[in-house]
């Protein structure tokens, strides 16, 4: 068994939002439920979280639709401090991991 790294959990979001099975959405739909889950997590004054938008495989042409616009709407809000892809272990081009400063 190896050793616990002491700082293994430093940079573990604090929380997850799953845009898989919601069905149909349509612009308006994506930034309500940024919307919520962003008041929600700076509620909670939580500081990193994590949105899976999955890679895009099963939208038109395979190419991502919500990551995009989730990336671009969270970078104009003024909690957000950072926003990139995840990490590969957390899902990687399929995620966006987010800094939240408040």
């Amino acid at each position: 068994m190896g050793k616990n790294n002491k700082y293994d959990n430093l940079s573990k979001p604090q929380a997850e939002f799953d845009f898989h099975e919601r069905g149909i959405l349509y612009p308006e739909d994506i930034k309500k439920m940024v919307d919520e889950f962003i008041e929600e997590c700076v509620r909670r004054k939580l500081t990193k979280v994590l949105f899976i938008t999955g890679k895009g495989l099963h939208s038109k042409k395979g190419m991502p639709i919500i990551k995009p616009l989730v990336k671009k709407y969270l970078q104009a809000k003024p909690q957000v401090y950072r926003v990139y892809e995840g990490r590969f272990d957390r899902g990687g081009s399929g995620t966006l991991e987010v800094i939240l400063d408040y």
